[in-house]
């Protein structure tokens, strides 16, 4: 797919679009003015990535959602219902498996949770894949219809190993052992400033900090030279400490043209902080063909490091209300990391009822 080329059309087809927005979403279109239940089924691409993701997700809403006269995107967050919701992604080498719901108190607190599973299968070795089980609990405070302050707390555990074969070889090695602790804290506002000539401007702040633990173990046998036919390997020892403490600071800002049309831009800073130690030990198999003790290596190092970059994006989407339950989506974003940049498009059909 190429992603500029269909970024510009589709972008020009918004744009020529918008016009119609007002018809397709007042109250005397055929749209679903209230609805529980919400499906979706979408594909997103990227520049970066050449196999893409595709998804599917379900949400109920206990006390129903009302999109009459509102950006039909909001209209979900405007109603501020009770939900529980499922989904599920893939790409060509992970699964993602997500259940999460939240229950709004009469008072206009609630409480929430998630849980999220990421599967993963990679090729590099005979064998390797590993599970990242996810829990997140959430609580909060709705100000007002359009005021909303998170709190969230997630933590995940992973264990993962690999095994592979000697190049040239039968000889199975290539063994690896990794063990990671996450714990991160969030607090996410979100308010949504109503206009009288566009629809309006949503405005969300996020701050997080998060402290990943990792250990790993490992050791491989690969070939060092070839005499007479006869391979000779070194066996390769690493085993290492990590601890990494992100910081994340993000705004976004979506201004509601309409209520089917809107572009948004956003900023993002996130720094890392790195602490550990790394331990190689490298050592001849076998040398009786030749004399192999030069590739004896013993390596250590202690570290303390941080680094940080900078993320920007811009972007347009539109929700095309085509029928009275089904609806079709479409988003193109352009981020900016530092000095690269990336381009994401996404569709999706949509039904409401």
């Amino acid at each position: 797919m190429t992603i500029n080329k269909l970024s510009l059309s589709v972008i020009l087809c918004l744009v020529s679009c918008a016009s119609f927005a007002e018809d397709t979403t007042s109250p005397t279109s055929n749209i679903a003015n209230n609805f529980h239940h919400e499906a979706e089924i979408g594909f997103l691409d990227t520049s970066e990535s050449s196999d893409g993701l595709a998804s599917g997700k379900y949400s109920y809403y206990f006390q129903g959602v009302d999109q009459t006269d509102v950006p039909l995107e909001l209209a979900p967050y405007l109603s501020q219902s009770s939900v529980v919701s499922a989904r599920y992604a893939t790409t060509e080498h992970q699964d993602l498996y997500v259940l999460k719901g939240e229950y709004i108190f009469d008072s206009r607190f609630f409480i929430g949770g998630a849980y999220s599973l990421i599967t993963t299968e990679r090729d590099w070795f005979d064998y390797y894949d590993e599970d990242q089980d996810t829990y997140e609990i959430n609580a909060g405070y709705y100000f007002n219809p359009y005021t909303k302050l998170t709190l969230s707390y997630s933590t995940y555990e992973q264990t993962s190993s690999t095994s592979g074969t000697v190049p040239y070889t039968s000889l199975t090695t290539g063994n690896t052992e990794s063990n990671l602790d996450h714990n991160g804290f969030s607090a996410k506002y979100e308010h949504y400033l109503p206009f009288e000539v566009t629809s309006g401007l949503m405005l969300t702040a996020i701050a997080s900090y998060a402290k990943t633990e990792e250990e790993f173990n490992g050791n491989s046998i690969y070939p060092i030279d070839n005499v007479n036919n006869d391979y000779i390997f070194a066996t390769s020892y690493v085993n290492s400490d990590q601890k990494i403490k992100e910081t994340q600071l993000a705004i976004n800002a979506d201004w509601y043209v309409t209520n089917a049309w809107a572009v948004g831009i956003g900023y993002e800073f996130v720094n890392h902080d790195y602490e550990g130690s790394y331990n190689r030990l490298i050592q001849p198999v076998n040398d009786s063909q030749g004399d192999y003790e030069h590739y004896n290596e013993s390596y250590s190092n202690n570290y303390n490091d941080s680094d940080s970059f900078n993320y920007f994006k811009i972007g347009t989407s539109y929700f095309w209300n085509f029928s009275k339950y089904i609806s079709a989506r479409a988003l193109i974003e352009q981020a900016y990391v530092d000095s690269d940049s990336n381009t994401s498009f996404g569709v999706a059909i949509n039904a409401r009822f």
